[in-house]
């Protein structure tokens, strides 16, 4: 995820104490979306993951003061601001502090904190999943459950209760967060080397990552999910795990030896590789080590890219 959802525009602006305008249609889709007014400037949502201007435009003396708090010269850091577009929470409380001329570092920071507080305590992220297929098949599967409930607790650390968290505005220029309870759960965290993903809607959930490593002089990707879909729109009632490790560098047309495209379902003991269900065979001894091996190994480098820096 990256940008500003509309649930974050609205949250931000209510903590900041802007005026509220009648609801518009969004400039990118034909949704209603909420509308705030600072200094004569109509803020609005884009309806897709930014924020628009209406009815008047910020100054451009305003606009380079707040790119300059972010150590930028031009709109052309997509992180905040784009060409007359705002991107990101605080982004938006900086220029909004501005305008009013009544900005300091400390404001936007308190601001700042109180609005990812808000909507981290408004989401749905702490309540765990139980896995649905508890019964134990083989002690090699038994051992991967035992990894997998280790994994979801990493991939969504605000479920485990034996965690303290910092403040948000103490990790945020390391790791950025997003999360929504509205409707459906989801929780991303993101670095620049490293990502997990907690999503939960009426068709089920998954604990995904993503991390970035070199190994045998070669860049590559892990990407894992875990998921459980129950059956919904006449899907396969199933949970599975499923390993990507592959080469960064190369599309998914061309494999090396050592690539790997892994799915081992916790159902019925099944392992095939994406796309060839049909090929599926007891997952074997050497499969499931694989798969633990890449879990662990994941797991090592998010606790140290992720929820080493979010906890106290």
């Amino acid at each position: 995820m990256s940008g500003i959802t509309i649930n974050d525009f609205t949250v931000t602006m209510e903590t900041y104490g802007a005026n509220r305008l009648q609801n518009r249609i969004g400039s990118r889709y034909s949704v209603i979306v909420p509308c705030f007014e600072v200094c004569g400037v109509a803020f609005m949502h884009s309806g897709s993951y930014y924020i628009v201007q209406r009815d008047q435009k910020v100054p451009d003396e305003i606009m380079n003061q707040a790119m300059a708090t972010f150590g930028t010269t031009h709109p052309g850091d997509a992180k905040n601001y784009w060409w007359g577009e705002i991107h990101s929470i605080k982004g938006m409380i900086t220029l909004a502090s501005i305008m009013e001329k009544k900005y300091t570092p400390e404001l936007v920071d308190d601001l700042t904190n109180k609005t990812y507080q808000r909507l981290l305590a408004e989401s749905n992220i702490k309540n765990a999943e139980i896995f649905p297929f508890m019964e134990i098949q083989t002690p090699k599967m038994e051992e991967l459950r035992k990894v997998l409930s280790d994994y979801s607790k990493l991939t969504n650390p605000f479920c485990d209760s034996k965690l303290q968290f910092k403040d948000p505005i103490e990790y945020l220029d390391k790791v950025t967060p997003d999360f929504c309870g509205k409707g459906s759960s989801y929780l991303y965290l993101t670095t620049n080397t490293a990502q997990t993903r907690y999503l939960k809607d009426d068709e089920g959930w998954s604990y995904q990552s993503m991390v970035l490593l070199q190994r045998n002089r070669r860049n590559k990707s892990v990407n894992i999910s875990h998921y459980y879909n129950n059956g919904k729109y006449k899907r396969l009632i199933d949970e599975v795990i499923y390993i990507d490790y592959s080469d960064r560098a190369e599309s998914g047309y061309y494999h090396h030896p050592d690539d790997l495209d892994l799915r081992i379902s916790l159902k019925t003991g099944l392992a095939w590789e994406t796309y060839h269900e049909d090929l599926a065979h007891p997952a074997t001894d050497e499969e499931i080590d694989i798969a633990i091996f890449h879990l662990k190994d994941s797991m090592k480098r998010i606790k140290h890219r992720i929820v080493n820096k979010i906890v106290q």
